[in-house]
């Protein structure tokens, strides 16, 4: 797995993207993917990607990279939004929360809103330093990616 995605990145660094911008996109296709509405977020992406002419391909692989994070940060960032907007709701857990989702997802919005908008308000919050740490981090790493390609005579 560690080869392909290494292939894939070298793929996308040598179809014009530079680090930075895959950086970019990288690091806002997973910020976005944490957005705790479950099954929304390949509309999200797709719609940020589109507007802003970002690569939809390297988005959606970001986005569906970091799913797993989106069920696990779910509690977090309700108890964010819980502490900030000073309010208490019942305990909800894993089992019941994805277990609202397997019943359609009108239905989940519909059970879930009150602990939906609460987790939105928790991710809101928290989106911009985990986009500017991801962003920064990737960089990083990105460019000295690049680097070693160009000592290899691989990229273009």
């Amino acid at each position: 797995m560690k080869t392909k995605i290494i292939h894939s990145l070298s793929r996308l660094l040598r179809q014009g993207l530079s680090p930075v911008k895959l950086s970019l996109v990288i690091a806002l296709g997973i910020t976005l993917s944490i957005f705790p509405v479950l099954g929304t977020t390949t509309l999200i992406c797709t719609f940020v990607s589109l507007i802003f002419n970002l690569n939809l391909p390297a988005m959606q692989l970001a986005n569906y990279a970091a799913f797993p994070l989106q069920v696990i940060l779910f509690f977090p960032f309700l108890k964010l939004g819980e502490t900030v907007s000073k309010g208490s709701l019942d305990p909800l857990s894993k089992v019941q929360l994805i277990s609202a989702f397997d019943e359609g997802f009108f239905y989940a919005i519909e059970k879930l809103s009150h602990y939906l908008i609460v987790a939105c308000l928790g991710w809101a919050l928290a989106i911009t330093p985990i986009f500017c740490i991801l962003y920064f981090f990737l960089c990083t790493i990105l460019k000295k990616y690049e680097s070693f390609l160009v000592r290899l005579n691989i990229s273009q």
